[in-house]
């Protein structure tokens, strides 16, 4: 493996690059020390909140799947054909289920972290068909790019676990490209993941290779990998993404549930009335995921944008999203489910100011509204179109800023503090002195990639803009990466098992 050339840098360069090098903690998990903000009274949520049980029980929501239909008859709930009305006894009852938290881990020593009330969690992009590359050129991804992101993820302190399908690797067949996702996904990464939840066989796949990998007894006391499983606004969950929760939870496995939300589309053109409806369905289907496997682990989702009455585009990083933010936070916290939004939400169509400024206004109303998880925490731009590697770099930095803005402020050093305010006393400083010396590593963030430099050092050490100190720091990361550790009899099985499911699939569906 080719070693990074540090020897030739110079000033700022050289020494980003020597930091980048060293190996910081990943983060643990992060509990929140700022309150949440709440922006409707508890009257009013408690109105949106029985608004929700009036759409499910009169208006009815289908679930498009023979299984879930004999499921929800037998609980008791009124099923006409695929429309399923239901009692709101039944629906607090079944949410009453779901964990309060619980636990994720990858095979890493470092990789356990808590998913729940009072914490949060990054993780990176997933879903994008498109890869922007170091060079800033946009064409359809591959396993490569999918590789490559997966090892910049292992090599980032700032996320908890990978996404899984990070992006779409096209020039695998569809019918293989879950088995391809998540071998690259435990084979790059030792990190909690997704896995590929579209469609029973899919799950069971992933399922079989975690299994592989960790063992089925493990699998079953502990949460290695979660289904995204994704509803269809306005009121529909599909048998594709219903078939999948069933095999993850039966698993063991957890389950982020997220209503898709485009805002004057599939909901309502106002705020209020887009949470009311998305409640409606996220609740639906957790309370659902606790009748297959009472007590399954379970995130309440949602991925919402406003849609432009213009041109019919999504737009990411609206006031609107983040004060529908702000109420499914509170939501979420009456049920006491864990929730989840999305962290680097933008629709620029590069890596430029309107990239940064939405991604920005995303992740604050994020953990101001105490989310749990923060999906899309990486990578992410023109409205998840594409995964961009320089941006995936910036906002895994982002995180490691954003978690320490979450755990807020303690006192522990106020009274040593304050015994430097005397000994230094008026007109004095504290570059020299003993409590700055023994605390400013910690005190205060030293990003690597944002500039800070004076505009003259700036200009000798190159003119180098943020996409161009990106891609360094990426390439250092992965001359430096190195293949987490696995028992060469489970990659031997993992590549069987891949070997044998692709002569089982036909590589073209017909």
């Amino acid at each position: 493996m080719s070693e990074p050339v540090v020897s030739k840098r110079r000033g700022r360069s050289a020494r980003s690059a020597a930091r980048a090098a060293e190996v910081t903690p990943r983060l643990p998990t992060i509990r929140y020390g700022i309150k949440p903000v709440e922006l409707v009274s508890d009257d009013e949520l408690e109105r949106i909140h029985q608004y929700s049980l009036s759409i499910l029980k009169e208006v009815g929501i289908d679930f498009r799947d023979e299984v879930a239909l004999a499921h929800w008859k037998d609980a008791g709930a009124d099923v006409q054909g695929q429309r399923v009305h239901l009692d709101s006894e039944l629906v607090e009852s079944l949410l009453s289920k779901a964990p309060a938290s619980f636990e994720m881990t990858g095979r890493g020593a470092d990789t356990r972290f808590e998913i729940g009330r009072g914490t949060v969690a990054f993780a990176p992009t997933h879903g994008p068909p498109n890869i922007r590359d170091l060079d800033g050129n946009r064409r359809l991804s591959t396993i490569e790019d999918l590789r490559q992101v997966n090892k910049i993820v292992q090599m980032s302190p700032g996320f908890h676990m990978a996404s899984g399908f990070s992006c779409e690797p096209n020039d695998i067949p569809v019918p293989w490209r879950h088995l391809h996702i998540n071998h690259s996904s435990f084979v790059e990464t030792n990190l909690a993941t997704f896995g590929m939840g579209t469609g029973q066989e899919r799950s069971e796949d992933s399922v079989a290779m975690a299994e592989i990998v960790y063992g089925s007894e493990f699998l079953q006391n502990n949460v290695v990998m979660m289904t995204h499983a994704s509803g269809n606004s306005p009121l529909v969950w599909d048998e594709t993404m219903l078939s999948g929760l069933r095999a993850f939870v039966l698993a063991g496995q957890g389950a982020l549930i997220s209503p898709f939300v485009l805002g004057a589309a599939n909901t309502p053109a106002d705020v209020v009335s887009t949470v009311v409806q998305l409640n409606a369905e996220a609740i639906a289907c957790i309370a659902y995921a606790q009748l297959v496997k009472p007590g399954a682990p379970c995130i309440y989702g949602h991925f919402s944008v406003a849609v432009s009455m213009k041109t019919g585009a999504p737009m990411s990083g609206m006031p609107e999203i983040n004060l529908l933010n702000g109420i499914i936070g509170q939501l979420a916290r009456r049920y006491d489910i864990p929730w989840r939004t999305t962290a680097s939400n933008s629709s620029s169509k590069s890596f430029d100011a309107q990239s940064g400024y939405e991604s920005a206004t995303s992740y604050m109303a994020g953990i101001t509204a105490n989310a749990n998880l923060m999906l899309h925490a990486g990578g992410w731009d023109e409205a998840g179109m594409v995964h961009c590697l320089r941006k995936l770099v910036v906002d895994a930095e982002q995180n490691l800023l954003m978690a320490k803005y979450a755990a807020g402020v303690n006192f522990d050093l106020l009274d040593e503090g304050m015994e430097a305010v005397r000994r230094i006393g008026p007109g004095g400083h504290y570059l020299g002195d003993a409590f700055t010396l023994k605390h400013f590593r910690t005190a205060f963030s030293s990003p690597e990639i944002l500039d800070y430099e004076a505009w003259e050092h700036w200009e000798i050490n190159g003119s180098r803009d943020m996409p161009a100190q990106a891609k360094e720091k990426a390439e250092v990361l992965l001359a430096e990466y190195q293949t987490p550790a696995l028992d060469s009899s489970k990659l031997e099985a993992l590549n069987a098992y891949i070997a044998k499911r692709q002569e089982q699939i036909p590589a073209k569906l017909t």
